[in-house]
Formats: structure tokens, sequence, C-alpha cells
């Protein structure tokens, strides 16, 4: 179900003294399975971005298809576009709202029209999916720890049974232990073939997750590649105000000392293997 984004822009306050532009003529398209991650400083439009892919806004022009759905026609709803794309809102806990964890999450399916029996059946599935132990299911919410709560707040997304999934800076203002998690989980629901889209401000957790790398700056695609391509340009990205993961930063600096590692090197296993190469050679001279 491929996501296609012609010529997007998207204006805030148009005709008024505030008129600010947010996108500027935005293009790519998005493939069945890819894990996709968005990056770009703050007020580049990465969240006003991924808030046109299940039409919470409207181009001011431009298109945005969804498996042949033209969003923001006429005659297309809004409950078939948002059974195909699913968004998971920074800090989503915030939203949650029910007695109980079950009834949280069975209130994206309910919007649906599924009956109560399915409603209960696609939260039960989705909790375990997200690893919450059946124990919490009756508990408030409210009572669970950041981490949980998040993986309740991902699960009701996930009860819709969306094809593709997006997530707007999934591991903020967890503790170490909860970003583990739910960067694992974010990791889990790509493998089970969901189309996935991860907004993040961190090049370490991109570096770590993501097949393809989408860098805004300034309402406009500055970029649009693999992360060993966009790692490539270190200069433009430090230009506006990103830094390369730290694999990438000491692979840069061990190539400065002539060890030989590819321009764009990040992963870890291939920066080991250049340093042992390099001091086996150092050993045989």
């Amino acid at each position: 179900m491929p996501i296609e984004v012609k010529h997007v822009s998207h204006i805030y306050q148009a005709g008024s003294p505030f008129e600010s532009a947010a996108l500027k003529d935005v293009s790519f398209t998005i493939e069945d399975g890819e894990f996709v991650g968005v990056i770009g400083h703050t007020g580049s439009g990465k969240s006003t971005l991924i808030q046109h892919l299940n039409a919470l806004l409207t181009p001011t022009s431009g298109q945005i298809i969804v498996d042949g759905l033209h969003l923001g026609e006429k005659g297309v709803s809004l409950r078939d576009v948002r059974r195909r794309v699913g968004l998971v809102f920074q800090y989503p806990e915030y939203q949650l709202f029910e007695e109980t964890v079950i009834r949280d999450v069975m209130f994206g399916p309910r919007n649906l029209g599924l009956s109560e029996a399915e409603c209960r059946e696609r939260a039960e599935e989705a909790l375990t999916q997200v690893g919450l132990s059946r124990t919490l299911f009756d508990k408030s919410p409210f009572e669970l720890s950041g981490g949980q709560k998040r993986r309740v707040a991902v699960a009701g997304v996930m009860a819709m049974k969306p094809h593709v999934l997006i997530l707007d800076e999934p591991a903020a203002g967890l503790d170490p232990r909860g970003r583990e998690e739910i960067l694992s989980l974010v990791k889990d629901i790509h493998a089970r073939g969901a189309t996935t889209i991860m907004v993040s401000h961190s090049m370490n957790d991109v570096a770590r997750l993501c097949t393809r790398l989408l860098v805004m700056n300034r309402g406009e695609l500055a970029m649009d590649g693999s992360p060993r391509e966009i790692f490539r340009r270190g200069q433009e990205l430090a230009q506006m105000g990103l830094g390369l993961p730290a694999t990438a930063q000491l692979a840069d600096r061990l190539r400065s000392k002539g060890f030989d590692i590819a321009e764009g090197a990040f992963e870890r296993e291939e920066i080991e293997a250049a340093i042992l190469r390099h001091f086996g050679r150092e050993a045989g001279k």
C-alpha cells in the first residue's frame, strides 16, 4: 500500500499577518514494508508532514494518495483512511482516558463500528503484541509506568489494524529502560510486516532502526536516501543543525587517522571489522 506525496505545501494562517509556510513542495513515495525515519530540527516540518499522511491536516496545495485514496477529496472517508494509516502522537499516554487499559484500547475499534466482542478481541491481541501482561488489562492506565502507558497508547492504534504505523518521537521522555523497550517494540512491529514511519530527533535511533531517511529542513525535503547515503553528507547535516550518530562520528574520526572505512559507515560490525583489519596490518609490518 504505497503512500504518494506529490508537491505538497501547507501554509498555516494563510492570508493573515502570521502566515507561515510549514511545508514547501514536498514529494516522495513510501512503498510497502519500508521503515522510514523522518528527521530534522525543531520547526523543520516533520510533525506537520506526518499529520497529512492520515488526513489530520490537508495540503494547501498538492496531493497525498494512500492505497489509491486521494486524501482530502470529497467522498473519501476518514474512517477508511485511518483503517489504513495509524498515527501515534508524541507523548501519546496523555491521551489515555478510559477507566481501564482494555477499554482504552477498545476505543479505536469502536469508532470503526465493530461489535463489542470484536473490539475486545482486537484490544487483547494488540496488548499482547506490545508485551503487556494480561494482569494489567483491567487496571487503570494511570497506575502504569511511563513505558507501560506508551505501550497501551501504541496498542490503541494497532488495534485498528492499520497497514501503516506512524510514530512521532516514540521514545521521547522515557527513562533508558523504557526507551529501549519501546524502540524494541517498534522494531518488532515493523518485523511483523507493518510499513513504519518514525519521526525522531535521535540520529542514533534512526541509524539503528530505519532503512531509509527523509531529512526535513525549513519545510522542504532536503535529503532522501538510505542511512549510509545520508550520513555521507555530514557537513550538510551540520548546517541544518543535525549531527551524525555516534557510530558514524567514530567512523569519520578513524578514517581521518588512516583507517580503511567507507564514507557513510555507521554499523558497529563494519567499524569493528575495519579496526581489526587495521591493527592486523600494523602487527604484520
